[in-house]
């Protein structure tokens, strides 16, 4: 229902009128005699149009005309009047009348006349609103985004354009506002590196299965910018072009610190001597390196996917499914001991450490594992202790030696004594230089006991017994 103001001193005039636009069913007519009168109504009520007489007693139609668009007031007004001189329509239309329509004498006509009027003018009002929204609803998206946009039509005319175009090509106001796209277009070919290879200078014509596109444009001051191109549609037909253009200077270079970073990483990863392996959450093998397949002697091919369980003994998996507990609760394990199978089956015996690592949603979960092998170390640990019970065997059996010497040598003086008496002399000799002999292996005895004490107090090597127990003491 609209709203409809009409003001003319003639009562006769206003209820007739009121009464034949109401009749329609689509309009709410209000009336009043005088401009005065009239102007406090327009203070107070939302009209959608007002009609007006041209001549008042108190203040002609032209001048509340006049005084209320001065005020602000955009809804549609028109002059209803029986004077027809052309320098009044003049007026009126200058000073912000949307129609004017002069009283005839015919009633019938004259009233559906102004219904028409009045009808096409609310919807031609609203129309251009909404208009002017839709259009200050595109500006501001325009600006508000953060890639600089221009629109070109078929005829190479710039029909929109945004603040951050310009000031990324660093372009003035007045060639923007000229609309002359090739005139932008000569601003901005010099600062590309290869201007031929993104612009030219006819690529805003329409052709034929036009396509969207994106290209990455560098300027000659190092920036890089990433045009997307989009063809501008009305009812299916191409009547234009449209460009936005992105920064991506700062991402580039995060992309290629990335890429650097990356590399960096794998070949780290590939040519360590340290053999790395990474799993999933469910700890299958998601990659490994060329120094865990020498150590596991698998192809790489072969691993990948499968549980990293399917290559330890089933005596260690219990330690295995230990050191995963220990990753998900702390984040990391460090040095543990276990027992892993090469491809002929046999066990090496290695340290490892482990660190969680947590990425994106597509990356996931995963743990990242280094190997140390110790066979070598295991096999020294072996032949040290070969070497340390053979030590303990000939301290053992010189202690047995020394203590069998002796008791023969006492025997042998003895007897030379009581047999030969003073003769015994040369022979008595000879036992006391075997016995300082025997002297000289203690000696040696007691010095090897301490070089196993030292061994055992600095280096963790035990004197073993045999039965079978550990010394500790020494």
């Amino acid at each position: 229902m609209y709203r409809v103001l009409y003001v003319d001193d003639e009562p006769g005039i206003l209820e007739l009128v009121r009464m034949y636009l109401e009749s329609y069913g689509s309009m709410l007519v209000d009336t009043c005699p005088s401009a005065d009168e009239a102007k406090d109504l327009v203070r107070k009520t939302g009209y959608d149009t007002i009609v007006l007489d041209y001549y008042m007693p108190d203040v002609n139609g032209i001048d509340f005309l006049k005084e209320v668009r001065q005020s602000g007031l955009d809804c549609p007004i028109i002059i209803y009047t029986g004077r027809g001189r052309e320098d009044v329509v003049i007026d009126a239309l200058n000073n912000g009348a949307d129609f004017y329509l002069q009283k005839s004498g015919e009633p019938g006509r004259e009233f559906a006349d102004l219904y028409s009027k009045i009808n096409l003018a609310i919807q031609k009002y609203y129309a251009e609103k909404r208009v002017k929204e839709t259009t200050a609803l595109l500006r501001s998206t325009l600006e508000s985004t953060a890639d600089g946009i221009i629109v070109v039509d078929s005829e190479g005319k710039i029909c929109a354009w945004n603040r951050k175009f310009v000031q990324m090509w660093n372009i003035p106001y007045h060639l923007v506002e000229g609309g002359d796209y090739s005139a932008i277009l000569s601003y901005i070919l010099p600062q590309i590196t290869n201007p031929n290879h993104f612009f030219n200078r006819t690529d805003y014509r329409i052709r034929e299965g036009i396509r969207p596109g994106i290209d990455i444009i560098e300027l000659r001051n190092g920036k890089m910018y990433e045009r997307y191109s989009q063809p501008q549609m009305i009812d299916g037909e191409i009547v234009g072009k449209v460009w936005s253009f992105r920064d991506i200077t700062a991402k580039k270079s995060a992309e290629d610190a990335l890429r650097e970073s990356e590399e960096r990483f794998r070949l780290l990863f590939e040519q360590a001597p340290v053999p790395y392996q990474s799993l999933n959450e469910k700890g299958e093998i998601i990659e490994v390196n060329e120094a865990w397949v020498r150590l596991m002697g698998y192809e790489r091919n072969e691993v990948i996917g499968r549980s990293f369980m399917t290559y330890i003994p089933e005596k260690c998996l219990n330690d295995f499914q230990r050191f995963l507990l220990d990753i998900s609760e702390f984040g990391s394990m460090y040095e543990s001991e276990l027992i892993i199978l090469h491809s002929t089956g046999r066990e090496i015996p290695v340290i490892l450490s482990a660190k969680m690592l947590t990425g994106g949603p597509d990356m996931g979960v995963r743990t990242l594992w280094t190997f140390t092998d110790i066979s070598e170390q295991k096999r020294i640990e072996s032949q040290k202790e070969e070497v340390i019970i053979q030590i303990q065997k000939n301290l053992a059996e010189l202690a047995i030696l020394n203590d069998g010497v002796r008791n023969p040598l006492t025997v042998i003086a003895g007897q030379a004594e009581l047999t030969l008496g003073d003769r015994a002399g040369p022979i008595l000799a000879q036992v006391r230089e075997i016995d300082q002999m025997i002297d000289q292996l203690d000696q040696r005895w007691h010095e090897s006991t301490k070089i196993l004490k030292y061994l055992h107090r600095h280096h963790g090597v035990f004197l073993i017994h045999p039965d079978g127990d550990l010394d500790g003491e020494l």
